[in-house]
């Protein structure tokens, strides 16, 4: 499991391995794509900001509008910047240096299962502070596989590094006090499940 582990690792630091390959198990986004499609609007003149873009797999469907990615990993940003069209700036995505009110809405993809409760509320707080009073938030994030049968889904979250995946229930205690509820569902995305959230500042 370590060396496996080890290699999962190696993957995800490289930009265009890590959208191939997450490609492949999650049936190149086509459920991820068309729940962000549904949630946000993807007109001209809105303002989005993808928290943790990782290397910008969602930044074409904001062409229309002003987007912004936001990452820590450097080596993920620079390829968006090279790739993908709008602003994508390193950054901990606790404390972005943008002003207060700069976007109507928020998209996470993939970033809270990283972080514990705490770090995790502090981003929150910041989507918080970057939308407009009545903005949208949408959150997407893993939580345990459904089924027993899916056997490469229950592998894929033993070995990669998201330590705090977690059952819808302590999602919704994580995400009180962020927003009002508006909408949520369980997906998959071809061997992920996920929970997703749509909030209302």
């Amino acid at each position: 499991m370590g060396l496996l582990a080890s290699v999962v690792q190696k993957v995800s630091d490289h930009p265009v391995l890590f959208i191939f390959l997450r490609g492949i198990l999650e049936n190149d986004f086509k459920a991820i794509r068309a729940t962000i499609r549904r949630e946000l609007d993807l007109g001209p003149g809105r303002r989005t900001l993808d928290l943790g873009c990782g290397p910008g797999a969602f930044s074409d469907l904001f062409e229309a509008g002003d987007y912004v990615g936001v990452d820590l990993n450097a080596r993920y940003i620079d390829h968006a910047r090279r790739t993908r069209k709008g602003s994508c700036i390193v950054s901990d995505a606790k404390k972005v240096d943008l002003p207060a009110a700069r976007f109507d809405q928020v998209l996470i993809f993939g970033l809270l299962h990283h972080l514990p409760d705490e770090e995790a509320r502090a981003v929150l707080s910041e989507c918080r502070r970057l939308l407009v009073t009545g903005g949208r938030l949408l959150v997407i994030e893993d939580i345990p596989t459904v089924s027993r049968l899916n056997l490469i889904g229950h592998l894929i979250h033993r070995v990669e590094n998201g330590e705090h995946i977690r059952p819808v229930e302590d999602y919704r205690r994580l995400y009180a006090g962020t927003g009002q509820v508006e909408r949520e569902l369980v997906m998959q995305s071809g061997i992920c499940d996920y929970y997703a959230a749509v909030l209302v500042t």
